[in-house]
């Protein structure tokens, strides 16, 4: 039953959620599943495997990831992402 409830939410939040929402959601849901001290997550995917989560071209989600980066969000090192402003994500999957 909760793994249909889950599947229910990821849904709405599909439809509901932008993609600039949907990727702060998914880089704070990885921080939660494992980051280390200094803010590095833990998961390796590539930016193919996140638009994928995130349902948007890979394109799309380069840009964003781009974007985050500027605003000085997440920083990344090759293919390593680092959670700079938790704060500022939260908000933004929020729709702040």
């Amino acid at each position: 039953a909760n793994s249909l409830k889950e599947a229910g939410n990821l849904v709405v939040d599909m439809a509901q959620k932008t993609v600039k929402q949907r990727l702060a959601e998914t880089l704070l849901t990885f921080k939660i599943i494992g980051s280390s001290s200094n803010g590095l997550l833990n998961i390796p995917l590539s930016r193919k495997d996140v638009a994928n989560l995130i349902g948007t071209a890979t394109e799309s989600a380069i840009r964003l990831i781009a974007t985050f980066k500027k605003d000085k969000l997440i920083q990344l090192k090759g293919k390593e992402i680092y959670i700079l402003d938790a704060k500022s994500l939260q908000q933004i999957a929020e729709g702040f």
